[in-house]
């Protein structure tokens, strides 16, 4: 038995239905206030083993944004959890969750896998009470999800059923020697509570704890401290029921013992043993989380005995048939080397038959050790006050699957773009660092602005484009033109043009013209020689720039020569074997340059060498390059195709500051950087 989903309507921050899909784990994300706190209060509200959790207030009830509760007569709400049965179709299965709810059971269609439905749905009316009337029910809903919900499709839920649902939740703010401490220490003492002793292990812990509270009355000094007690109690109280006062060392009986027994740590090499209570807060918050994992365990060993067995028990104990984890902010009070311990426990839980987990969180080493699969993204719809939910969108895992390996690791690598607002996407390890330092040049740190630069490769672009549409979140593009290159150029152009068509057919306008709307597939046949200029300005219009003519690099390169000429050492640089009286001699290029020898025919060789180098396999001969862009070939091949690009621009960068960045920046940086200003102006 899993929860499958969760419908939630008009409750809190909750307008409209939205529906939570659910894994083994599943983990919540957005930015704060956006609902996903009170996603796990509604699964509380519904399941909480404690009954204060499960009364509904005014505050409850969702407020539309233009309306106060003077003016609101009546409002209703309702959340639905979904439940479906696996394991019907697994052999060996765990069956126990089936003869609970089996009468309430849904069934599609025949042969169908059953599942069930339980809601819960409240009205509030204004009353003469100041929180007005509220009422609220808990129902199993037997008809198809399909169908509308009639007064005959529900019957009334028990608590004893329900209580075969657990959750904990764990709030963001606590302190893990309270919240954690008494969750799982309510589950362990229960558990403990029902074990089964047997009559000689009752006699021997009853002698035992016995002799030792003797021993320990025996020493002088603890007679003297217990006789004063006794004798001065006397002269207080004369209720012959409390006559006697007397000191212990123990308890007297096995259940109180039991309700005293706690866990103790102590090293390997050194006998010195340490309480709960003198751990860390973050090496409390794993034990305790750890704790809950230990005791599902034992709940399954108890399972597995109650069908194996079921003559001798080692508990009179049935455990709940389904634990749900509900944790915010996991992260809390844990040292950022240990969140893989803590993830990989949460994982644990998550795993077993008995258990799900549900996280929220803010923190990116969090999210990226999670599959993207399971990430519920919330955020406020502006327009109305209230939460909207999605799934994090990936490419078919069939076609191609090496692409959905690609994206799914990417999201996880840059997990951060989720609370952006604004993200620039780039191509690679360049943009990641040219961008953030132009931006800085003109408005400050990027993370004050939060823009997220990620460099997810020019080719993926569509796949982030439907992502962060999806999600609703401010993004702008960065691509190589990459002109006289395999693809480049009008295949560059025409590939951006089409996948923003294809996530917002508005777009469709980018394509008409004076003669009509322009082939796609002509347009990657134009020639080119072809003005592109025209193409670039349209698609800039719709946020998706180009490194032209080619890529940042040359970009960069062709505006800051020299700087990034000055970064070289003596050694260091380009150089060429050319022929002199008649005599052959290394000269460096930076010397032929400045010299004015670029007649020499070595030297031509070498621009059309690193030319053809430059534009790579299948490209052109660079017609459409100057003169002066095919001698800066040389060097582009010098640095970016034999050296590191990322060193190479952070020791040029270094050179320049922000003034001279602020007014000799490329023009196209300039243009992302205002249309980035206004989206974040937009969003504000």
């Amino acid at each position: 038995m899993k929860l499958s989903k969760m419908k939630i309507q008009n409750y809190r921050c909750f307008g409209e239905e939205q529906i939570i899909k659910f894994d083994d784990l599943t983990t919540f994300i957005g930015n704060n206030c956006s609902g996903k706190t009170t996603a796990m209060s509604a699964l509380n509200c519904i399941f909480s083993n404690n009954s204060k959790d499960r009364v509904l207030k005014r505050s409850d009830f969702h407020l539309p944004h233009d309306m106060s509760w003077n003016s609101l007569d009546r409002q209703e709400l309702y959340i639905e959890a979904v439940f479906v049965f696996d394991e019907l179709a697994k052999e060996g299965a765990d069956l126990s969750a089936i003869p609970v709810f089996f009468k309430s059971f849904v069934v599609d269609e025949p042969g169908g896998t059953p599942y069930l439905r339980i809601r819960l749905e409240a009205s509030w009316e204004k009353s003469n009470n100041i929180e007005g009337a509220i009422e609220s029910k808990i129902y199993y809903i037997t008809s198809s999800e399909s169908e509308a919900i009639t007064e005959r499709a529900k019957s009334s839920a028990n608590r004893k059923d329900l209580d075969q649902i657990r959750v904990i939740y764990v709030p963001a703010v606590r302190d893990p020697s309270k919240q954690l401490k008494n969750t799982s220490g309510t589950m362990i003492n229960q558990i403990m509570s029902k074990v089964n002793w047997s009559d000689k292990s009752q006699r021997q812990i009853k002698d035992s704890i016995e002799a030792l509270n003797q021993s320990f009355l025996a020493e002088k000094g603890i007679s003297m401290i217990s006789e004063s007690i006794n004798s001065q109690w006397k002269m207080y109280d004369s209720d012959s029921r409390y006559t006697n006062a007397q000191l212990r060392f123990n308890s007297t009986d096995i259940d109180s013992s039991v309700k005293n027994s706690e866990v103790v740590f102590s090293p390997a090499i050194t006998p010195k043993e340490c309480s709960i209570d003198e751990l860390s807060d973050g090496l409390r918050s794993l034990f305790y989380i750890s704790l809950v994992d230990s005791i599902l365990n034992v709940e399954i060993q108890i399972k597995q005995e109650m069908l194996s067995n079921p003559k001798q028990l080692s508990f009179s104990f049935t455990p709940p048939v389904l634990t749900i984890i509900a944790i915010e902010e996991p992260e809390n009070h844990i040292a950022p080397h240990l969140i893989g311990k803590l993830i990989h426990n949460l994982k644990s839980i998550a795993s077993k038959n008995n258990a799900q987990t549900i996280l929220s969180s803010h923190s990116t080493s969090i999210i990226k050790r999670v599959e993207p699969e399971s990430l519920r993204y919330f955020r406020i719809d502006s327009n109305h006050d209230t939460t909207t939910i999605c799934s994090i969108t990936l490419p078919d895992k069939e076609n191609p699957h090496d692409q959905y390996k690609y994206i799914k690791e990417a999201v996880k690598a840059y997990p951060e773009l989720y609370f952006a607002k604004l993200v620039i996407l780039g191509e690679g390890d360049s943009e990641e660092i040219i961008l953030p330092k132009m931006w800085s040049a003109k408005n400050g740190d990027t993370d004050i602005s939060g823009i997220s630069i990620v460099p997810l490769g020019g080719r993926h672009v569509n796949h982030f484009w439907r992502l962060l549409n999806d999600l609703k979140i401010p993004h702008i593009t960065l691509l190589d033109l990459d002109r006289e290159r395999y693809g480049g150029g009008w295949g560059r152009i025409a590939y951006a043009v089409e996948q923003l068509i294809k996530y917002d057919p508005e777009k469709k306008s980018v394509l008409q013209s004076d003669k009509g709307t322009i082939s796609l597939d002509a347009m990657k046949k134009w020639s080119v020689s072809d003005n592109m200029g025209l193409w670039i300005e349209r698609l800039e219009e719709n946020d998706v720039f180009f490194s032209s003519p080619l890529d940042i690099d040359f970009l960069m390169l062709e505006q800051y020569k020299d700087i990034y000429i000055s970064t070289l050492g003596s050694t260091e640089g380009p150089q060429l074997m050319v022929s002199e009286a008649g005599e052959n001699h290394k000269v460096k290029i930076i010397d032929i340059e400045s010299q004015d020898k670029t007649s020499l025919p070595e030297y031509i060789e070498r621009i059309e060498n690193d030319v053809h180098s430059t534009l790579k396999e299948c490209g052109g001969d660079g017609a459409t390059y100057s003169d002066e862009q095919k001698r800066l070939m040389i060097w582009y091949t010098y640095f970016f195709l034999t050296r590191g690009k990322p060193s190479t621009h952070i020791e040029a960068l270094s050179r320049i500051d922000n003034d001279q960045l602020k007014t000799t920046m490329p023009d196209v940086l300039s243009r992302l950087i205002l249309a980035a200003e206004k989206k974040l102006e937009e969003k504000m």
